[in-house]
C-alpha cells in the first residue's frame, strides 16, 4: 500500500471520528430557528497589555420544553459575525437547555478545540507512517 493513500484514508478515518457523534446529535437533538436580537461584544487581555474585542451574536430561540432563550457563547469561532435580523439554526439539547449549538461550521460541526486535536492527530498519523515506511538505509562500509 501506498504512503499517500495510507495517509490519505486515515485523514478520512480521523474526520469520521470527530464527525460521527456531531451527527448524532445533529439526528437527536431539536432544533429551532432563532433570530440574531443584537451583537454583544467582549474585551480580552492580549499580549504586552493589548486588549482584543471580540464580537458575538445574541440570539433569541424558543422551545416547547424551556420557553424563549437567549444564545450568547463568546468562545466560538463563527468566521463572520451575521447581522441583526438574520435567522440561524439552533441546535439544542431537549433534556437540558445550556446545551445548545449555532448550525455553523465553527460552532456545531468543527469548533476551535476539534480543529486543534484533529491536526494534532494528523500530524501524529503522518508521522507514524513516516516512520513505518521509512526503508532501512545501508550502512557505508568505510
Amino acid at each position: 500500500m501506498k504512503k499517500g493513500r495510507v495517509i490519505t484514508t486515515g485523514i478520512i478515518l480521523i474526520a469520521c471520528l470527530f464527525l460521527l457523534p456531531k451527527a448524532i446529535k445533529y439526528i437527536s437533538y431539536k432544533k429551532s430557528v432563532g433570530v440574531v436580537t443584537q451583537i454583544g461584544s467582549s474585551v480580552f487581555a492580549g499580549l504586552k497589555g493589548q486588549h482584543a474585542t471580540v464580537q458575538y451574536p445574541i440570539i433569541l430561540y424558543s422551545t416547547p420544553e424551556f420557553g424563549n432563550i437567549y444564545y450568547r457563547k463568546t468562545n466560538e469561532v463563527l468566521f463572520g459575525v451575521p447581522s441583526v435580523g438574520d435567522k440561524i439554526i439552533v441546535i439544542y439539547n431537549p433534556k437540558d437547555k445550556e446545551e445548545a449549538y449555532l448550525n455553523r461550521f465553527g460552532s456545531f460541526w468543527f469548533a476551535l478545540p476539534d480543529a486543534m486535536l484533529f491536526g494534532i492527530l494528523c500530524i501524529l498519523l503522518i508521522g507514524i507512517v513516516n516512520i513505518v515506511f521509512v526503508k532501512p538505509r545501508l550502512k557505508s562500509k568505510t
